[in-house]
């Protein structure tokens, strides 16, 4: 096919970081919807926004740098790209376009150490053609909304307590025979427009926020946080919770730069909040079997690295698989570059120091603003190189995923 295999292998001395570190474990990925990564450790009317996911920081890997790679696709894309580690081609979604193909994905390499691979989501499951998309992936069942109470919790039909109720049972139920899973949970609790329940408000606003579009957000993200609580508290009940690999991402932004002024968010919750870097960075955590003390993880990087990082932990060798990854792993990455497009110009890539945003002519007119302290960068000549390799690696993930076999 003339296709460049990027394979990207990290060589050490003493062997990676964390290589096998959740060997023969069940895993665990959450998808929070439009989960940002400044919710964590921010407090509203002196009540703490994300309790559940301040304390599972403290006691897991977390990677503050991380960043959305979506297209048109949104949450459907961001489950791609984490499965898969391709790129999104943006203008189309993923899970239509190629869900006809047989992806190789995380759930492949499970397969082959004796796991099974489920995805947990309360809408029908043809909502952007996860039908598909599921089949393609390699799951082997999807648990979709008839599997769950008829509650009307928003648009999507039930709440994240119930999707984490009935994919507990099903685990749980998995555990007890021994068998090895990989468990997928696309949660929607905190989707726009964040109207939730009065009865099910665990976010109590009087101030300035209350009634607002904002104070909805951060009241449903309050929310999502206290339903994975409820999670993660069975999973300790039961002892899985010291014996399994959990993992925790954001899909997507949820305060849209289009729509809210950056500097009311940051007036509002006394933060700084740049209108692209801090909208698109969105949280991961990775819990690893019996840890109990956190680590920050500094390396920048993007969906696309959610994949060859799991791998890593799960003992899985990309380069000896042959598996074809445009990320890198992040416990084991020297220079990193993750490129986005769709809700940036084509050609916009994070890299360790810099968001890189091209303008109308290119490379030439574009802007770099610093990662860590949003200040512009004047002279852009040394980000050239990475912006030509993003140019490039993004082009090599669009012919590799549309020479995919067909189902």
């Amino acid at each position: 096919m003339g296709i460049t295999i990027v394979i990207w292998h990290q060589p050490n001395a003493d062997g990676p970081k964390a290589y096998g570190a959740g060997k023969g474990y069940p895993l665990i990925l959450v998808q929070l919807e439009s989960f940002q990564n400044f919710l964590l450790n921010q407090s509203v009317e002196g009540q703490p926004l994300t309790p559940v996911l301040n304390s599972l920081k403290s006691e897991s890997l977390y990677f503050p740098h991380l960043f959305q790679q979506i297209g048109r696709g949104n949450t459907a894309d961001a489950e791609f790209t984490v499965n898969t580690s391709i790129y999104p081609v943006g203008a189309a979604p993923m899970s239509s376009k190629y869900g006809n193909r047989k992806l190789p994905s995380l759930a492949r390499l499970l397969h082959k150490q004796g796991y099974i691979a489920d995805t947990f989501h309360v809408n029908d499951v043809s909502f952007w053609d996860r039908n598909q998309m599921y089949p393609a992936l390699g799951f082997d069942t999807y648990y979709d909304q008839p599997y769950f109470r008829k509650e009307k919790f928003n648009r999507f039909g039930a709440s994240d307590e119930e999707l984490y109720r009935v994919g507990f049972n099903k685990l749980n139920a998995l555990a007890k025979q021994n068998q090895k899973f990989y468990a997928q949970f696309v949660t929607v609790s905190s989707h726009f427009p964040y109207t939730i329940p009065e009865e099910r408000k665990r976010l109590k606003l009087s101030g300035p926020l209350h009634g607002t579009t904002l104070g909805d957000y951060l009241t449903a993200v309050h929310y999502a946080d206290y339903a994975l609580g409820t999670f993660i508290g069975k999973l300790k009940q039961t002892g899985l919770w010291n014996h399994c690999v959990f993992v925790v991402y954001g899909d997507h932004f949820g305060l849209n730069k289009k729509k809210y002024n950056p500097q009311k968010i940051s007036d509002s919750l006394d933060i700084p909040y740049h209108k692209h870097i801090s909208t698109f960075n969105v949280p991961l955590l990775i819990h690893l079997p019996g840890q109990h003390r956190g680590r920050t993880v500094d390396q920048t990087g993007g969906q696309i690295d959610i994949l060859p990082t799991i791998a890593n932990i799960m003992g899985i060798d990309l380069g000896e698989e042959g598996f074809t990854a445009f990320g890198q792993d992040l416990m084991n990455a020297g220079h990193n570059i993750v490129g986005m497009r769709y809700y940036l110009p084509t050609g916009s890539f994070f890299n360790d120091e810099v968001l890189f945003v091209p303008g109308k002519k290119g490379f030439t007119d574009g802007t770099a603003t610093l990662i860590r302290t949003h200040k512009r960068v004047q002279d852009i000549t040394p980000y050239k190189q990475d912006y030509d390799l993003i140019m490039d690696r993004m082009k090599r993930s669009d012919n590799y995923v549309g020479h995919l076999p067909l189902r």
